[in-house]
């Protein structure tokens, strides 16, 4: 049998201290392994006034609130988004994430490598 159930409760993570972070500690939600060159995935556990870095990198992500509010920055945009938000960040933009309220940012953040040489479908525009 191959399921493994893990608690986030009782994932210890790593407390992110170089580069910018700040108040940010980080757990793989897909842990490491060599059939997987192309997906990784982290939960951001940020606590009130915590953040990451203004970065950019050739990878998109898309992110879910899981529990509390995350502060996006975006090029020149900035939003917020609650439980259950989920937020698209472009390849090669700067962003960062943070938690601007007074309760643990919780945050599922997957990275996608995208294969420009394939072609996807769009997906339609939700009306």
């Amino acid at each position: 049998m191959n399921l493994r159930i893990r608690k986030l409760s009782e994932e210890p993570g790593t407390d992110e201290h170089e580069g910018g972070y700040d108040g940010v500690n980080s757990v793989w939600a897909v842990l490491k392994r060599a059939d997987l060159a192309a997906f990784s995935s982290r939960i951001f556990r940020v606590e009130p006034g915590g953040h990451t870095p203004m970065h950019s990198h050739d990878r998109e992500h898309v992110a879910v609130v899981i529990r509390g509010t995350c502060r996006v920055e975006c090029g020149a945009e900035a939003e917020e988004g609650g439980e259950g938000c989920i937020i698209t960040i472009p390849s090669n933009v700067d962003h960062r994430f943070s938690n601007p309220g007074g309760d643990r940012l919780v945050l599922l953040v997957m990275n996608l490598y995208v294969d420009t040489s394939k072609t996807v479908k769009a997906s339609p525009d939700p009306a």
